[in-house]
C-alpha cells in the first residue's frame, strides 16, 4: 500500500518534472516572475508542500529564485566571475550586463583584537570599512563587507572617490595588490545579507573572502562577500593559478 510519505514524494517528483521542462521549454523568460503557488498546485494538480519541494530543488539548482514576499523567479543568467581577477566588478560585467552597486557604510573605525591580528597591526589602529551591494541586469547578486589597512595608506579613504579598491592601490599609491588567501564555501543565506539579497531566510548562498597584500607580505585588503548561489559561476584563470 502506498504511503502518505511516498505520495507526497512522487507529487513532488511529478511538480519537479513539470516544472524543469516548462523552464527547459522558456515558459518563463530569465528573471520572469513565475505564477503564484496556489495557481501552480491547480495547474500541476499538487498540494502546496510538494510544489513547495520541487521549488527548493529547482532553486537549489539554481533554476530559479525567491524574492522574499514577491515569489519566485526563472533564473537569469549567472553572472561569471574570476576571484583571482585583480580587475573589479564594474569593469568584469561590463561584457555580461548592466552592472550597478551601492556603498550603504563607509566608515573608519579602530581595529579589534580579531582584525588587528587578522592585518598585523595593533589593537585600535585605524581600518577603513565600505559595506554594499552590487547587482547585474536589476538583480542583486552579493553583498560585500571591505576591510583596508589605513596603517599602509592613511589618506585612502578619501582617494576612494568612486573607483574601485585595486585602482586606488594602483594609482594613488603605486602598489599593486597580491592574492594571498581565497576561501569559498557554501552557506545559508541569513541576516543583513539576506534582507539585503531579498531572498529567503536559509537560501542557499556562497562567501568568498579573499585576502590581498603587498609586495612585502603586508596585509592591505580582506574581502568578504556573499553571493547569490544561482546568479553566480566562479572561472578561475590558469595563468592566476600558477
Amino acid at each position: 500500500m502506498e504511503t502518505e510519505s511516498t505520495m507526497t514524494q512522487t507529487s513532488a517528483a511529478i511538480a519537479l518534472q513539470a516544472l524543469q521542462r516548462a523552464l527547459q521549454a522558456q515558459r518563463w523568460q530569465a528573471g520572469e516572475k513565475l505564477p503564484p503557488e496556489r495557481e501552480l498546485c491547480a495547474t500541476l494538480g499538487v498540494k502546496r508542500m510538494s510544489l513547495r519541494q520541487a521549488l527548493l530543488a529547482l532553486e537549489h539548482e539554481g533554476a530559479v529564485f525567491r524574492l522574499d514576499r514577491r515569489g519566485w523567479f526563472a533564473a537569469q543568467p549567472r553572472y561569471v566571475y574570476d576571484p583571482l581577477s585583480h580587475v573589479s566588478y564594474e569593469r568584469a560585467a561590463r561584457d555580461q550586463g548592466d552592472a550597478s552597486w551601492q556603498d550603504l557604510e563607509q566608515e573608519r573605525i579602530a581595529a579589534d583584537a580579531e582584525q588587528a591580528a587578522d592585518f598585523g597591526i595593533a589593537v585600535g589602529d585605524p581600518l577603513f570599512r565600505v559595506f554594499g551591494w552590487g547587482a547585474l541586469n536589476g538583480h542583486r547578486l552579493f553583498v560585500h563587507d571591505v576591510l583596508l589597512n589605513c596603517v599602509a595608506a592613511p589618506e585612502y579613504p578619501s582617494r576612494l572617490d568612486g573607483r574601485s579598491f585595486t585602482e586606488v592601490w594602483e594609482q594613488a599609491f603605486g602598489i599593486r595588490p597580491k592574492l594571498a588567501h581565497l576561501m569559498v564555501r557554501p552557506v545559508r543565506l541569513e541576516g543583513v545579507a539576506q534582507q539585503l539579497l531579498g531572498c529567503s531566510r536559509g537560501a542557499p548562498g556562497l562567501y568568498i573572502k579573499r585576502v590581498k597584500t603587498d609586495e612585502q607580505g603586508r596585509i592591505l585588503q580582506i574581502d568578504r562577500e556573499f553571493w547569490r548561489f544561482e546568479g553566480l559561476e566562479l572561472q578561475f584563470s590558469p595563468e592566476a593559478i600558477q
